[in-house]
């Protein structure tokens, strides 16, 4: 029982892997990405990371434990969109925040595994949307991180 379980650890662990490595999005304006015809798409948009106001809420929702933050447009720009970063310590993740973290004890990692500057730099996010406008929802489940 325990092999098997083992097992079934390392095959998902190595196909998020694999769909980080992989993963080719379709290139979206920032503008367009919440379009209803995205749903379910895999899509890849550039943007600015940063916390969606004055902590971040994790869950694991679908198997994989997330975290919600917004993507800026731009630095300061009032345009966003949810995305929902892999918790882990790998690429394209972000750290376990501990209960009464700091805004500098936020780590996001890039495809390459650097440390990215949440609220400053300017990245290129690729993974699935979720978009209903009749419900006011937009986000997407990030799967690849680039500068």
């Amino acid at each position: 029982m325990k092999m098997k379980k083992a097992i079934a650890i390392v095959l998902l662990a190595s196909t998020s892997l694999l769909a980080a490595c992989v993963t080719v999005g379709v290139p979206t304006e920032f503008s367009k990405a919440c379009g209803v015809d995205n749903e379910k798409k895999i899509i890849e948009v550039s943007g600015v990371i940063a916390e969606r106001g004055k902590s971040v809420f994790c869950s694991n929702t679908g198997g994989r434990m997330e975290c919600g933050f917004a993507l800026l447009e731009s630095e300061g720009s009032d345009k966003t969109f949810n995305v929902d970063i892999e918790q882990g310590s790998g690429a394209n993740t972000v750290d376990k925040l501990e209960k009464g973290y700091k805004k500098e004890d936020v780590r996001i990692r890039d495809n390459a595994g650097n440390q990215i500057e949440p609220g400053r730099d300017k990245v290129k996010v690729t993974g699935k949307m979720s978009v209903e406008p009749a419900m006011n929802v937009c986000f997407m489940q990030v799967y690849k991180i680039e500068r």
